[in-house]
């Protein structure tokens, strides 16, 4: 039997027990008579006390960890690397208590690419970070609302009637010509200005990514490209001829690209995930997604339950409305979540 003296905290057990774990601090001999005090013929350790109890029922329990509720987390793991209790022993702490593990973020090896990513990925390195990081955010904000106003029935075909009827062509027809009024509509000027800084901000990101790999597979990098690419496309099929013909086909590839322009929305997820708040609320979410879930299933099974009883109840005198148990639990399940 062993004494072991924790800040003036006598602790007793067998040798046997300590040797369960070789590797660790008071499993091996070597590495724990450094802290053997002849005088008293104890082990002496100058470490937190109440966090002991548990690091020595880790070897009487062959293993078992469990950090006291009143022992702060960071301190618990300190004495566990203290006592080299090993990586298992960390994961199950980690386990238990929900402990996400750092992991080193890659960085470009160049200074002045890593320079760069820095402006561009973490705002909170410096003000002239935060500065590009609102002025992208202003840029976005300035060309999905630009975009929301040329939809307005007012402005949707405003520029191309006025060419239309520059070139004495019918309004009905699918022949845009080309004219000065579409290059200097206001929409035209604000989409020039915001996919120029676009086209900047992606050059150079893309030449600063530590990893053009992550940086390809990456779904917001292909949101940004395809906020960028719709405008070439309309201005080269401005530029090609004075006049294009566009058949149906055509027409429809065209309002897909438009769509694409509002990707550039995506862009604000960026923002939300750098937000304090937004980043609490979203691990409150995944914590109790089983409890969610579970809510979920019960709300779905009282639905059913109504449902079917609803179903027979007014299947002779409404059948029209109640035609099925799956309608009638669908009546049941917007009662009880929207009418309440």
């Amino acid at each position: 039997m062993i004494t072991i003296n924790i800040s003036g905290n006598r602790f007793q057990t067998y040798l046997s027990t300590l040797q369960i774990y070789p590797d660790t601090l008071l499993g091996d001999e070597n590495k724990r008579k450094q802290y053997w005090n002849s005088t008293t013929q104890e082990y002496f350790f100058d470490r937190h006390r109440a966090c002991f109890e548990s690091i020595l029922y880790f070897y009487q329990s062959h293993g078992r960890l469990r950090r006291p509720d009143f022992v702060p987390l960071d301190t618990f793991l300190e004495e566990i690397a203290f006592f080299q209790l090993g990586p298992e022993a960390s994961a199950q702490v980690h386990r238990t208590e929900n402990v996400s593990v750092v992991t080193q973020i890659p960085m470009p090896r160049m200074l002045w690419r890593r320079y760069i990513w820095y402006y561009f990925e973490f705002p909170q390195h410096s003000c002239l970070a935060r500065g590009i990081n609102l002025l992208s955010m202003f840029f976005t904000i300035l060309s999905c609302l630009s975009l929301a106003i040329e939809s307005l029935p007012v402005y949707v075909n405003h520029w191309e009637d006025i060419c239309k009827t520059r070139a004495n062509i019918s309004l009905n027809s699918t022949d845009v010509p080309r004219c000065s009024a579409l290059f200097t509509s206001p929409f035209f000027i604000i989409q020039t200005i915001c996919v120029t800084y676009f086209v900047i901000e992606f050059f150079l990101r893309l030449i600063s990514t530590p990893s053009y790999f992550r940086f390809i597979l990456s779904a917001f990098n292909w949101f940004d490209l395809g906020a960028i690419i719709p405008y070439f496309v309309f201005l080269g099929i401005q530029l090609a001829d004075q006049e294009t013909s566009l058949n149906s086909n055509a027409a429809m590839g065209i309002r897909l690209l438009r769509i694409l322009r509002f990707a550039r929305i995506f862009k604000f997820y960026l923002v939300f995930r750098r937000l304090k708040t937004l980043r609490v609320l979203s691990s409150t979410l995944k914590e109790s997604l089983m409890d969610f879930s579970v809510m979920i299933v019960i709300l779905t099974i009282i639905a059913f339950l109504f449902g079917a009883a609803v179903y027979f109840a007014e299947q002779d005198t409404d059948g029209n409305v109640f035609d099925s148990i799956p309608k009638a639990t669908y009546w049941g399940i917007i009662t009880i979540t929207g009418v309440g």
